[in-house]
């Protein structure tokens, strides 16, 4: 398909965009010729391409963290690079070194036992999920919005009630973390429909 390291590609791009989504470090591999078009027209080799890139964003996130370069954070909604904290930072976000995502991306055998079938199982299962209107009329309901108003609403009056239940429900003023959890939960189903 192609050469299979792509972390140095990634972190020149990385160095020039630090907030950046999946589908525009696909685009730049693309334009320098690392990763064929042709490579995403299959789930198969669209799944290889995906997994390689995370592959390499968290070697690369190990490596510069290890080197105190800088942070890397990989979610599937955004990948962002910002300084490394130093010691007198308030907060200095460590590295899960037991992330399952990690695990699983940074395992070899992962990608050559993965077949078109279960590919093709998991986008199935996925799409089945996402678009099922149930899963977002209950994180609505989660957040105590008008479900009836679903499609009216745009998504920083929901951002703007997830904070609001947050500070509610937080365990320190009394409410509990099974809410806060429920809440986060809602919070992150609505992020896929608004940003995806």
């Amino acid at each position: 398909m192609f050469n299979f390291d792509l972390s140095h590609d990634i972190e020149q791009y990385l160095l020039s965009h630090p907030s950046t989504k999946e589908y525009e470090v696909i685009g730049h591999l693309q334009s320098i010729g690392r990763i064929p078009s042709e490579s995403l027209q299959q789930p198969l080799s669209l799944f290889r391409c995906h997994f390689l890139i995370f592959n390499a964003l968290y070697r690369l996130q190990y490596r510069t963290h290890q080197h105190q370069e800088y942070q890397l954070n990989i979610s599937s909604l955004r990948i962002e690079l910002s300084p490394y904290p130093g010691a007198y930072d308030s907060i200095e976000k460590t590295l899960n070194h037991h992330d399952p995502l990690a695990l699983f991306y940074t395992d070899l055998a992962q990608l050559n036992q993965t077949k078109e079938q279960d590919v093709r199982r998991l986008l199935n299962s996925f799409w089945e999920e996402f678009l099922c209107p149930q899963r977002k009329h209950k994180a609505f309901a989660t957040l105590e919005l008008d479900t009836q108003t679903m499609n009216k609403i745009d998504f920083p009056i929901i951002k703007k009630q997830y904070r609001r239940l947050i500070m509610k429900h937080h365990p320190d003023r009394g409410g509990s973390s099974e809410q806060m959890i429920e809440i986060h939960q809602a919070m992150q189903c609505l992020e896929q429909y608004y940003h995806s």
